[in-house]
């Protein structure tokens, strides 16, 4: 694995690589990305069968059930209707608590931007999507995906301290190590959501140390640092900065942070196994590298990704898409197929 240097990148110019680069939304898998494919064509059953598989795997269900919502995003309708047949109700009420709470997402997200109405429909489909989350839960007890769910409604709707711990204890109960729910739970505890920074790094830092060996979930702590910035931009910027002296002013990641974060990422690979969230925590630590300018580390997790990009943390800090590939470029990455690997 790589060593702890700087290295500096290159300027990123007529690479194309963002037209290569395809999105992780429906996963990384193909057999899920096909299920998803199937979805979005009206096949509904296929997701639903996919869904039904490895209902004891906390981390499989829970990523099966996001990308199967996002594939649905416009069939509601026909998901909800196979709770007329002979398919398992909590399956079909957790899928379309997610298609749901999907729709709810590609709504304005809030900010100075976003109107009294817009934030009014927002909370609306939070809120209609919370039913079929509270109901998968009741139905199936020993369910961790529905309580992960329901964290991000909770942190959508501006739940009160309290409500969250609720349902964070829930969720942990049940699957303490559960990648998304410690994902959701670090931004919820973010100073833009009413928590603190020392919080917000004590959480992820606890969760990071307290991982199982080879597991991605170190990759939280990369996750608080993005918070962390998002937050400090957008303070700057309320202060009267133009945003991209904002952006200058946080400079990069350094010091004993960024030694953590190598710390924690080189736990994490040199034990690996398999995980649903391989993809995520690479372009995690693969974007604290990028703004580290440890270029080596960056390139090492951004080259692990192949063409996939993941919106988090990227989308904090512009569009997700040209960021990853911004960073490929200056890092040396290029997920282009070569014409002498015989690939298409």
């Amino acid at each position: 694995m790589w060593r702890f240097r700087r290295t500096p990148g290159r300027v990123p110019t007529g690479t194309g690589i963002e037209t290569a680069l395809v999105s992780a939304a429906y996963g990384t898998e193909p057999v899920l990305r096909s299920a998803c494919e199937a979805v979005r064509d009206g096949g509904v059953t296929a997701g639903l069968t996919l869904l039904g598989e490895d209902r004891d795997d906390a981390e499989a269900r829970a990523h099966r059930a996001e990308a199967l919502g996002r594939a649905a995003v416009d069939r509601v309708v026909e998901v909800a209707s196979l709770a007329e047949g002979d398919a398992d109700e909590a399956d079909v009420l957790l899928w379309l608590g997610h298609v749901l709470l999907a729709r709810a997402a590609a709504r304005p997200v809030g900010g100075q931007a976003t109107g009294r109405a817009d934030r009014k429909a927002l909370e609306a489909a939070l809120i209609e999507a919370r039913a079929p989350l509270e109901a998968a839960a009741r139905l199936r007890p020993d369910d961790a995906a529905p309580w992960a769910a329901l964290q991000t409604v909770a942190m959508g709707l501006r739940a009160d301290r309290e409500d969250r711990d609720r349902i964070w204890d829930e969720v942990s109960r049940r699957a303490p190590h559960l990648f998304p729910a410690h994902m959701t739970r670090v931004r919820s505890l973010s100073p833009a959501r009413g928590g603190s920074t020392e919080e917000m790094f004590a959480v992820a830092g606890a969760a990071a140390d307290g991982a199982p060996e080879g597991d991605p979930l170190p990759a939280v702590l990369a996750l608080a640092h993005a918070e962390h910035l998002r937050a400090e931009r957008r303070r700057l910027t309320a202060e009267g900065s133009f945003d991209h002296i904002a952006s200058m002013s946080l400079g990069r990641l350094h010091g004993e942070a960024v030694r953590e974060l190598f710390e924690a990422a080189r736990d994490w690979v040199s034990a690996a196994v398999p995980h649903e969230r391989d993809v995520q925590a690479h372009h995690l630590f693969g974007w604290a590298f990028h703004r580290a300018e440890v270029a080596e580390a960056a390139r090492w997790h951004l080259g692990a990704v192949g063409r996939y990009y993941c919106d988090l943390p990227w989308s904090f800090f512009g569009d997700p898409r040209a960021g990853v590939a911004h960073a490929m470029a200056a890092v040396g990455v290029d997920p282009r197929p070569r014409a002498e690997d015989g690939r298409a």
